[in-house]
């Protein structure tokens, strides 16, 4: 059975789901995954796949989601929302470099990498210009993929 949600906990839960500001709701989500997981692992879902805020604040929200659920992020960078803005991709190709040093321990990080790289074959110039710093460290850190 889960906990009860503390004050604090839902304070931050409204914060995320009123969404009057976009930057306080993301501090919003950093915070709450520290203190429950659960709820920050289903408002980042429900951001995602309701397609809430601007794309920096989804960005943030699967950021979040990653790191409270590994397997969710990949089930999202297999599955992900449509249209999927470039913010949240350059988020998801972030996470699967950053954790390219554990993908003996998981190798469904190297399949959400292939898929990466074949969205990033896509991508028009105008976005591939505009990450084109993560795609570089991506492209480096997975050459054989």
């Amino acid at each position: 059975m889960t906990k009860p949600m503390t004050t604090t906990e839902h304070a931050l839960e409204k914060e995320i789901i009123e969404l009057s500001d976009y930057d306080t709701a993301a501090e919003a989500l950093r915070q709450l995954k520290h203190l429950n997981k659960a709820v920050a692992e289903h408002l980042a879902v429900d951001i995602l796949r309701s397609n809430k805020g601007d794309e920096y604040f989804q960005a943030s929200a699967f950021e979040t989601l990653y790191s409270v659920n590994l397997h969710k992020g990949i089930e999202l960078i297999k599955n992900p929302p449509m249209p999927l803005n470039t913010a949240t991709l350059s988020a998801m190709i972030e996470c699967i470099t950053e954790d390219s040093g554990i993908v003996v321990d998981n190798p469904e990080i190297l399949e959400a990498a292939k898929v990466l790289k074949k969205r990033i074959r896509n991508l028009n110039s105008q976005d591939s210009h505009r990450i084109q710093g993560t795609l570089d460290w991506f492209l480096e850190t997975y050459p054989d993929i």
